[in-house]
């Protein structure tokens, strides 16, 4: 019968074993191999969910190419147009950022003062109006820190200079809190938003503006169109683009990606290195199995067949519920995250050390396929050693002292 290799072997893997220490290892080396599976497509979801949020979250707040000039750019609002003429240039939108301090009843925070244009640059814009002159939008972390709320007056100091050039001299200005805001990233930490033009008068710049910031349709080709703009445009533009700001933090990312990818690897392939050792001590156990499936005919290719289909057997059931896990986990790892950070009244992720302040997950169905094949291939390839041993059992030898 050509199908008795599968028959065999499941009844081998049903049965299990009456001895105490192969019933052990055999636990061990599903217990592994669903762990490792599960831990795979659960880091994995995570790195993918870092990875999406740099690219939508962070690199939709933070300009891909920032063009500026000292002294300002006057003619924004005939380069804007002509830089829009370049299809790998989504948007370019007028800015001035300024660095300052924030006193809300004696309370004291440093802040980084951004102006934006509400018509024109609809990111900023989404956090909150800013039709006002004197309005100012916070971010939630800065008005913990001052506890101000929507409504509140405060005071801006930002650096200017004196009327005679002399030096630098602060320049304070009142402003009112017409929003709070909350993008859950490193920016949280200093980022105030007004009107543009409030802005511009802060700094100096009359009719003019710091720079542009420009969106690409592609951000990671920042550097090279950053160049390509400066041999385009007049002696005196300088750019930054976001790998200056924020490349460290994405190289971070993917770095991560690959350490935790090689360390959970490391734990499948102990699984799998026990599937080698209870499918050894299986071999051992069966051997007079193996001998008198020998004498009634049975092949080497045969009993090779049995052994691979019962580690086979193991590595489905190991990878099957690892997967189940994996996924289950991906999908409530946020929230669990979030229930348990509420409970405990501790915040896991800083945004002083981390980009964002929450865990996000992006589980896609091609890693789980590629981490159970794997996995299932690595266990296939382990039955291979003692499936060859239970082949090379000698039945005559075997059943002299049965």
């Amino acid at each position: 019968m050509a199908s008795y290799p599968l028959l065999i072997g499941w009844r081998f893997f049903r049965a299990g074993s009456g001895n105490r220490l192969v019933s052990f290892v055999s636990l061990l080396a599903v217990a592994g191999l669903v762990l490792g599976v599960a831990l795979m497509i659960v880091v994995l979801a995570v790195m993918n969910g870092f990875d999406r949020e740099m690219r939508t979250r962070i690199l939709g707040l933070v300009p891909h190419v920032q063009l500026s000039r000292d002294g300002g750019i006057a003619d924004w609002r005939t380069l804007a147009p002509r830089l829009l003429e370049d299809p790998a240039i989504l948007g370019a939108t007028p800015f001035v950022r300024l660095g300052g301090m924030v006193n809300f009843h004696g309370r004291v925070v440093p802040v980084e003062l951004l102006g934006a244009s509400a018509t024109a640059d609809s990111r900023y814009a989404a956090l909150g109006p800013l039709t006002q002159e004197d309005g100012l939008l916070l971010s939630r972390r800065i008005a913990e820190r001052l506890g101000a709320k929507e409504g509140d007056a405060l005071t801006l100091f930002v650096a200017g200079s004196d009327s005679g050039g002399r030096g630098v001299m602060p320049v304070a200005r009142a402003f009112r809190v017409t929003g709070i805001f909350a993008t859950h990233t490193t920016l949280d930490n200093a980022l105030v938003v007004t009107r543009l033009e409030t802005a511009a008068a802060l700094a100096g710049l009359e009719g003019r503006v710091q720079g542009l910031q420009l969106e690409l349709v592609d951000p990671f080709a920042a550097r090279a169109m950053a160049h390509r703009l400066l041999e385009k445009l007049p002696a005196g533009h300088r750019f930054t683009d976001w790998l200056q700001t924020h490349g460290n933090l994405y190289q971070a990312i993917n770095m991560s990606r690959s350490l935790v990818g090689m360390l959970v690897f490391a734990v499948i392939a102990v699984a799998v290195f026990n599937v080698v050792a209870l499918l050894v001590m299986t071999v051992v156990e069966k051997r007079p199995a193996i001998a008198i499936l020998k004498t009634q005919g049975a092949t080497r290719g045969g009993i090779i067949g049995v052994f691979i289909t019962q580690g086979s057997l193991i590595g489905l059931l190991g990878v099957g519920l690892g997967v189940l896990l994996g996924c289950l986990g991906a999908l409530v790892l946020g929230d669990a995250v979030n229930w348990l950070e509420n409970l405990l009244d501790f915040r896991f992720l800083n945004v002083a050390v981390y980009p964002i302040d929450y865990i996000p997950t992006d589980l896609r169905a091609g890693d789980v396929l590629a981490v159970g094949l794997v996995a299932l291939g690595l266990n296939f390839l382990a039955a291979l050693y003692p499936a060859w041993r239970a082949a090379a059992v000698p039945p005559a030898q075997v059943l002299r002292y049965e």
